[in-house]
């Protein structure tokens, strides 16, 4: 691809026959394509190489260890990281390529993602979601606390303007799944507080207001009411969990 630097993807899996192949042709402007499998029953892996991407198994720790993992097998000047569920638009691609191709390009790029559900693409400030996804391999890493991974530079961190999309969830029943599977996993990473009853109603009723009315989401009409509502209902589970943690010590059987 001519003298620019090169660009690695990277991608974890498991199971997502349905959507990676979208997302790795989203990426045909990197040079290189990872994945990284943790046992995927479907035709996941199939696709995956059939596209030329470079797979490995890799049982399922938790997201920042196996996200980690998948940059460890990068070779390229420059990192991509995308979920299975999402895909780069032809302009992303192209401003990445404008962007690491110019004088004085910075370490990293936050770049704004923008959710697809309930035949909606939300781009209202609702989810104000730009997370750090195209960096130098050699100045980043995976950091956060599961579920929540991040990537952390060492280095200046600036901004793209074209978005990835974010095809997350089938249905709400699917949503609904994934809001119990992350929570679990929140609640495990916190340390049960006595205040914990409390906090499954204040920071409930905070995200729902945050999302509501200071993000805006009222004029999203009834999927603002849904998106804020679910928000809420995560913060529940997860504090409600940690709660129940709680309780088991106190009063084990």
């Amino acid at each position: 691809m001519g003298s620019r630097p090169t660009i690695s993807l990277i991608v974890i899996t498991r199971d997502e026959q349905e959507l990676i192949g979208q997302c790795l042709a989203s990426a045909s402007f990197c040079d290189e394509l990872i994945v990284v499998d943790s046992g995927s029953t479907d035709r996941t892996v199939e696709i995956a190489k059939a596209l030329g991407a470079k797979v490995f198994d890799q049982p399922f720790t938790d997201y920042v260890r196996q996200k980690q993992i998948a940059l460890d097998h990068a070779t390229s000047e420059w990192v991509l990281l995308l979920d299975a569920d999402e895909q780069a638009t032809h302009d992303l691609g192209a401003e990445i390529v404008a962007a690491i191709g110019a004088p004085g390009a910075a370490d990293g790029y936050r770049i704004r993602r923008v959710l697809y559900h309930l035949g909606h693409y939300y781009t209202r400030p609702i989810y104000r979601d730009r997370p750090v996804r195209l960096f130098r391999r050699d100045r980043g890493h995976i950091g956060g606390v599961d579920p929540h991974d991040k990537v952390i530079v060492n280095g200046r961190v600036e901004r793209l303007v074209s978005p990835i999309l974010h095809f997350s969830y089938r249905d709400i029943a699917d949503h609904v799944a994934t809001i119990n599977r992350f929570s679990t996993r929140g609640a495990a990473e916190m340390e049960p507080s006595a205040l914990a009853p409390v906090q499954m109603f204040t920071h409930a009723v905070w995200r729902f207001f945050n999302f509501y009315i200071v993000r805006g989401g009222f004029l999203d009409g009834g999927r603002g009411l849904y998106a804020a509502m679910t928000a809420a209902f995560y913060v529940f589970l997860k504090y409600a969990k940690a709660y129940e943690r709680r309780l088991k010590t106190l009063h084990p059987r």
